[in-house]
């Protein structure tokens, strides 16, 4: 079985069982989700300079060793998943599951997949997302999943810069797409 069509039938299941919902009034989220996914990016970029600068820990009251790295990338990440949200809504699609959101970006955008007449009209630009963006999205969901989940977290100050250079480059792409 083709790639597309394996897409195909993935989206359809996640649709039948209502972990995608397709309307056209979700269009209107597009850039809602778009202003969140900069929001999210401006939140992981001002805890990254927390963690890193003394005069803001000194500011705010928190001991030199403060640092809050693990949660660079779990806003990080959350940018980059609102932008994903925004490359969905665009097309008339509401996730609530990531899985779901992977693979409506991937047949609708990496694949290139010719898509109905209604869905070109909503899209802006023709650009696609590249399979290494769709790849950075999932392994900073990774890296979310460790700093969150894990008790003992071996969270690094590069991978928080990372997750951070991943999101703003996932962000400014959905952004030019749509």
């Amino acid at each position: 079985m083709k790639r597309s069509e394996f897409l195909k039938r993935k989206i359809a299941n996640y649709l039948r069982k209502e972990q995608l919902l397709k309307k056209q009034e979700y269009t209107k989220l597009e850039k809602p989700f778009l202003a969140k996914a900069r929001k999210n990016y401006a939140i992981a970029n001002l805890m990254f300079k927390i963690s890193e600068q003394d005069d803001f820990k000194k500011s705010l009251e928190l001991p030199e060793s403060f640092e809050t790295y693990e949660w660079v990338i779990i806003v990080s990440y959350y940018g980059m998943y609102m932008s994903a949200l925004a490359g969905l809504a665009k097309l008339g699609f509401k996730s609530k599951s990531h899985a779901a959101t992977i693979a409506v970006l991937e047949h609708h955008y990496v694949r290139k997949e010719k898509l109905e007449a209604k869905h070109v009209d909503n899209l802006s630009k023709a650009y696609t997302l590249s399979e290494k963006l769709i790849t950075k999205l999932i392994e900073t969901k990774s890296r979310r999943e460790t700093a969150q989940y894990d008790a003992t977290p071996a969270i690094s100050r590069e991978m928080a810069r990372t997750a951070m250079a991943d999101a703003d480059e996932f962000i400014t792409k959905v952004e030019e797409i749509l």
